[in-house]
């Protein structure tokens, strides 16, 4: 069995021998939950790195690239992702909880059963990404685009949808948009 390694370890191994390298440890430890907490990942290419059933929480992402990686369970909960590239990412049932999301792109990216709770996405985009029962309660989406997005069972109740952009998408009776529901819906749904 490989030895475990500690966080400084697991840091050095990502950014001296890169993403194959700490995939293939994360394949050999069985994908072990990993405690990676409050690392500064800022501007760092991870773009297919898999940060699945690890703990993120308060960690920097800034302006880094995490395209077609998976965090499938991750905890990020106080990180901040401004404007990281998590395009085509697998995010499901990842936590996001008051994280700074602010100008993120999260197109196409699965975001089913996420918590984004109290987090700030102002102008990310969601476009094409798939956010079916993910929890958006009081989250900031101002400008945020959510075009051809999957909504179905999402819950924006108490969110901030201000000059949101919903062209195309697609959400059902069990979406829940509170007392600030976009003006294109009605007691009719397009499901």
């Amino acid at each position: 069995m490989t030895k475990l390694l500690d966080t400084e370890a697991l840091f050095e191994l990502i950014t001296r021998q890169g993403v194959e390298a700490f995939n293939e440890y994360r394949r050999q430890t069985s994908y072990c939950v990993l405690d990676l907490s409050g690392i500064d990942f800022t501007a760092k290419d991870l773009s297919g790195i898999n940060f699945s059933n690890a703990n993120l929480s308060g960690c920097t992402f800034d302006f880094a690239y995490l395209s077609e990686a998976v965090l499938i369970l991750a905890d990020l909960s106080r990180s901040s992702l401004k404007e990281t590239d998590l395009h085509m990412a697998n995010l499901e049932e990842a936590e996001l909880v008051h994280c700074d999301l602010t100008k993120a792109n999260f197109s196409g990216a699965a975001l089913a059963e996420a918590v984004l709770t109290g987090s700030s996405a102002v102008q990310a985009s969601f476009q094409d990404a798939d956010l079916t029962q993910a929890n958006l309660q009081k989250t900031i989406l101002r400008d945020a685009d959510f075009t051809g997005a999957i909504l179905n069972g999402a819950d924006f109740q108490q969110a901030d949808l201000e000059w949101a952009i919903f062209d195309g998408c697609v959400f059902n009776e069990q979406t829940r948009w509170g007392e600030n529901r976009p003006s294109f819906v009605n007691s009719e749904t397009n499901a």
